[in-house]
């Protein structure tokens, strides 16, 4: 019996078709992984940043410093700098914009109903506190960027005043 070239082409079709869908079926796992860890890591994966911060040609005493990272989704990280050095880890690789502040100490003062002291608040300790620029602790005023890479890095930082 002589079948017609229509169902060969039928049954090709259906053979094929099942190849193509075990085949997809047995890599798919595999390729949900590999995003998943894409979008966990970011392309570059994760890096640390230290460095030194200067104002004015001198280790900043205390402060905060901030990287707000324009990659993934776009994770702010603030540490404290002391005698003028940080680390920032667990950045995602790519652009950053960056901050630097000073916090003043509490203030103790009086007034006519008597003493009015505000507790510390996370306040620089009065002899470590220097006043920098208020644009420093602006993102969009600040000039200050870099590109963070996967792994360890160092990144110093001169403030002018």
């Amino acid at each position: 019996m002589s079948e017609s070239p229509a169902y060969f082409m039928e049954q090709w079709s259906k053979t094929m078709s099942n190849l193509f869908r075990w085949k997809t079926a047995r890599r798919f796992p595999l390729a949900a992984a590999a995003l998943a860890a894409l979008a966990v890591t970011g392309c570059g994966g994760a890096g640390s940043v230290s460095g030194q911060v200067k104002y004015d040609g001198k280790p900043l005493p205390a402060g905060k410093i901030s990287f707000l990272s324009q990659a993934g989704e776009k994770p702010v990280r603030m540490v404290d700098i002391t005698d003028g050095k940080y680390t920032v880890t667990n950045l995602p690789a790519g652009p950053a914009q960056i901050t630097v502040q000073t916090i003043p100490p509490p203030t103790v003062g009086g007034g006519p109903q008597g003493p009015n002291i505000i507790p510390p608040s996370g306040g620089t300790p009065p002899d470590k506190y220097v006043q920098i620029p208020a644009k420093y602790a602006n993102a969009e005023q600040s000039g200050l960027t870099y590109e963070v890479k996967g792994g360890s890095q160092t990144h110093d930082i001169d403030l002018a005043p």
